[in-house]
């Protein structure tokens, strides 16, 4: 028993089935799968080309809008150091003015007399920018009050005249203002043309008592509507500390 166990530890039994000389008459088994051929590349599509040129010209658009280049370039140009200077000189500097003198023409003041119409008496002259209906014909004349009106005595001042229109005819009802200052009193009246007969149709006075005294520019009369508006220009007045110039005459003619 101990041989034995020792021949078959060396020598392993080997055992023959019935079925293993039945297989081994058969023909061997075919493999029935195919090898597989490696693929032919697939070629690209129409929307494969329009994806690759929209990722090319996206990635153009980037580089020109992060260069600045093609339509997005900066229409600013980087001066150099001289030009920069030469800005900021430009800019600082004040303007200049240039004056031109011109020699203007000297100016040729040709003085425009108006000839009055042709009277007896001569009427006073005045400015035709300030020409008024009415003018003082004949100027002022000085005499004594006892010529006109006897029962006034030397010491009554008395200012009187008479208003006539274009055709010469007394003007009825027009306003004499007589105002100033005559030795401390200041004198505002108001008398109508026509009041006064003793001067004649259209005459007037004033009449002043005690104040026949020397003054030259204190009083002015002048010839005014109802309303107060001027038919002439202000008149001043001479007086005289004479009894034989107490009496101003002052006569309106009416021009235009």
């Amino acid at each position: 028993m101990r041989c034995w166990s020792i021949k078959m530890r060396n020598q392993p039994p080997t055992y023959r089935s019935s079925s293993h000389s039945q297989h081994d008459n058969r023909h061997p088994l075919q493999n029935m799968a195919t090898p597989r051929k490696p693929e032919p590349p697939k070629k690209m599509g129409l929307l494969g080309f329009i994806l690759i040129l929209g990722i090319l010209a996206g990635l153009v658009w980037l580089v020109m809008l992060i260069f600045g280049l093609g339509p997005y370039k900066s229409n600013d140009i980087t001066p150099t150091p001289t030009q920069a200077l030469a800005q900021i000189g430009s800019e600082t500097a004040l303007p200049t003015m240039t004056l031109t003198l011109t020699t203007a023409p000297k100016a040729t003041a040709t003085a425009t007399l108006t000839t009055a119409p042709t009277m007896t008496d001569t009427v006073t002259p005045t400015s035709t920018l300030e020409l008024m209906p009415f003018v003082v014909k004949g100027g002022q004349e000085s005499m004594s009050s006892a010529l006109i009106r006897p029962e006034l005595d030397a010491h009554w001042l008395v200012i009187a005249g008479q208003v006539w229109d274009l055709q010469e005819e007394p003007v009825i009802g027009l306003t004499l203002h007589l105002y100033g200052e005559l030795a401390g009193y200041e004198i505002d009246q108001y008398v109508l043309t026509g009041s006064a007969l003793a001067y004649g149709e259209s005459g007037y006075e004033f009449v002043f008592e005690n104040l026949v005294v020397d003054s030259d520019g204190s009083l002015h009369i002048q010839l005014v509507d109802t309303n107060g508006l001027p038919f002439s220009l202000p008149y001043p007045l001479q007086t005289f500390a004479d009894e034989f110039k107490n009496l101003i005459l002052m006569n309106f003619k009416q021009v235009r």
